[in-house]
């Protein structure tokens, strides 16, 4: 008996079409559907959420686009989330987008999560995936261990599009297996 493909919802924390995450994004997607995996890709729209305040909640409803996200949180069971690097942290956007989604009930609890990133500067975005980390955590998301991080973005890309390090796209794709497999096993469910 062959278990379910793991169903994994794939964005990246930045609402710029021409995201350079959105571009490593689908690195990582190539290597959990190739592991068996059921990717969504969201487009950067889906994240352009009111910001969170309680005075939009009513009785435990959203606004609309609000419960869109929600829901599509709740079908998904692992997250590919590549996360830009804004001020040492998580981009405004993608913790707005996880705010709304640990509301009452929290559709985080269960999950699992790869991230990665790109920047321009020196450290590809480590500071933002340790915050991304302990924010996820406490959600009931189990993280996996296995991270990329790419510095120095306005150089890693080909005329393109492509990234250029064959090495770095080996692990962006080891990441999307290693998610579809983590999904698979049912990691989640234990965090």
């Amino acid at each position: 008996m062959t278990s379910p493909a793991p169903r994994i919802l794939a964005f990246a924390g930045s609402l710029r079409k021409s995201s350079l995450n959105r571009r490593l994004l689908r690195y990582a997607i190539d290597g959990a559907v190739a592991a068996g995996g059921q990717v969504e890709e969201l487009p950067p729209e889906f994240l352009q959420l009111p910001l969170y305040s309680g005075d939009l909640e009513d009785n435990r409803r959203y606004p609309a686009d609000v419960e869109g996200w929600r829901a599509k949180l709740r079908e998904a069971e692992g997250l590919l989330i590549a996360s830009p690097e804004y001020n040492h942290g998580v981009s405004g956007v993608l913790k707005n987008a996880i705010d709304w989604g640990s509301r009452p009930p929290n559709v985080f609890g269960g999950k699992v999560a790869a991230s990665f990133g790109v920047t321009t500067g020196l450290w590809g975005t480590a500071r933002s995936q340790m915050s991304l980390r302990l924010i996820l955590t406490p959600l009931g998301v189990w993280v996996v261990p296995k991270t990329v991080l790419v510095p120095h973005g306005g150089q890693a890309f080909d005329e393109i599009g492509q990234l250029k390090d064959p090495k770095l796209r080996e692990e962006l794709a080891a990441i999307g297996r290693i998610l579809a497999g983590a999904v698979q096993a049912g990691i989640g469910r234990l965090a």
